[in-house]
């Protein structure tokens, strides 16, 4: 069997990703200017996430390993890779019949919650890897992490969790805190952004 020297440039298609967001963008608007209906406002936003967040984690165990990770012992972190795609694929299906069939009242709360756990379930399975495995566990788990398709992804998904988190509390506190959470979000998510830039930019 053999492999190809190369991580490959993301699978995800752009389109589609564009779709979504664009998709995303354009309900709010039409929301904030009374064109539909703020109920189905939120549906069709968390529905657009919902779907982001399942293409994502049916991603992940897609992309080829880089060298690396091939030379290292890769089979416990893959095995915490497909356990937290499968997770993510399964919270995003969750999320997405929510946003659709759930009572408004309760739909943004609950979707969040979901979105939150899968990645929580995630997180903590690859700590466990990370923190009980051997070096050689260790040195794959760092080649993943050099891998700038795979960091890509997990860009998206940070922004999906603060999504998720800023719904949760919308649904409990309201718009003023909800909005006050975009702030660290543009922070966070920018500065991960340049240093991932800057990180692989060296790397070409």
């Amino acid at each position: 069997m053999t492999f190809k020297s190369e991580t490959p440039r993301l699978r995800i298609s752009p389109v589609l990703i564009a779709i979504l967001v664009l998709a995303v963008l354009a309900i709010a608007a039409a929301a904030e200017f009374d064109l539909i209906d703020r109920e189905y406002a939120k549906r069709g936003v968390g529905a657009a996430l919902a779907l982001l967040l399942l293409v994502l984690g049916n991603q992940l165990p897609k992309l080829i390993l880089p060298r690396a990770v091939r030379q290292a012992n890769p089979g416990p972190v893959l095995a915490a890779e497909r356990f937290a795609a499968t997770i993510l694929v399964s919270a995003g299906l969750a999320a997405l019949a929510v946003s659709i069939w759930w009572p408004a009242a309760e739909m943004m709360a609950l979707a969040g919650v979901i979105v939150l756990a899968g990645f929580a379930l995630s997180a903590a399975n690859w700590a466990r890897v990370i923190l009980t495995g051997s070096a050689p566990a260790h040195a794959a788990a760092a080649g993943l992490m050099a891998s700038p398709s795979r960091m890509a992804v997990l860009m998206l998904m940070h922004a999906l969790f603060w999504v998720a988190v800023i719904f949760l509390a919308d649904s409990i506190w309201g718009d003023m805190v909800s909005r006050w959470l975009t702030v660290p979000f543009i922070l966070i998510n920018g500065g991960l952004g340049v240093l991932f830039a800057r990180r692989f930019r060296r790397q070409a």
